[in-house]
């Protein structure tokens, strides 16, 4: 479910593709992945309205879609890697957030898509901070912007990421950084995101077969052939409910997965 309230989150050019500095404001939409077909808009300024984009669970169709050994893995019960799906509802909700990929692709004219996971708190700060990275004009073109990190390894994040812009909203500091290079972790997290239509299409175009969680593959992707984008501190906050994707007993068999993930990423590491 969507909660709506007050912020309560506390005071806390390198490499870039594709990127000018003339700033041309752009339609922003927004939408909610939800499975709840009574979930309502949620109205975050006169411009603005966040629509339920509602999901599908997953069926023989998109399963058809991920990629073979990993099909098999799940029909196991295991996992290979830690980067990889963990049961049928992670490869839904990768479909879920490729489908809204895919709208954006095919809009007319400039847009951005503003999008949530259903466990938001949603409140019009993410639309202030938004504006006011908008007219900094460090990305007008390609780009992808996460509003929540999830570090794992913030010690190893904060130092692999260049520092972009401090800024204030609402009396609360930002910093923006640009992942650069293949760092030694992933930007785990899609609950909340800004996408533009080039960056979609990029994501769509290496989508599938279908592999890795949502997250993982918005990282490798975003990186290498977009710009992506982080904000320190997070912009929004979340309901702290269970994973929807990862039961405790799922959670205890990607012990060995996730290590092994690690691994690969420390030592594949360019940065």
């Amino acid at each position: 479910m969507v909660l709506i309230r007050q912020s309560k989150m506390k005071h806390a050019s390198n490499g870039l593709k594709n990127i000018s500095k003339n700033v041309v404001k752009k339609k922003l939409s927004c939408f909610i992945i939800t499975m709840n077909k009574s979930l309502e808009s949620v109205q975050l300024d006169n411009n603005v309205t966040c629509h339920p984009f509602i999901g599908q669970s997953v069926n023989a169709q998109i399963l058809s879609h991920v990629d073979i050994q990993i099909q098999s893995n799940l029909r196991q019960g295991v996992s290979s890697r830690g980067a990889h799906y963990t049961n049928n509802k992670s490869v839904s909700i990768a479909w879920n957030h490729m489908q809204l990929w895919k709208k954006l692709a095919h809009t007319e004219g400039s847009e951005d898509y503003l999008i949530f996971e259903d466990d938001a708190y949603i409140t019009n700060h993410s639309i202030k901070v938004y504006d006011e990275l908008h007219k900094s004009g460090l990305f007008t073109n390609n780009y992808i912007i996460k509003l929540v990190n999830g570090y794992r390894m913030k010690w190893l994040g904060t130092y692999e990421l260049v520092t972009l812009k401090m800024f204030l909203v609402n009396n609360i500091q930002y910093v923006l950084k640009k992942c650069t290079c293949s760092t030694r972790q992933n930007f785990f997290n899609v609950g909340a995101y800004v996408i533009d239509k080039q960056a979609s299409r990029i994501l769509l175009d290496k989508f599938f077969p279908m592999q890795y969680h949502v997250d993982i593959y918005l990282h490798y992707t975003g990186y290498k052939f977009s710009n992506l984008f982080v904000v320190e501190n997070d912009v929004v906050d979340f309901s702290g409910r269970p994973s929807t994707h990862q039961s405790a007993e799922e959670k205890y068999q990607r012990i060995f997965p996730e290590f092994k993930e690690q691994l690969i990423n420390i030592f594949s590491s360019d940065c």
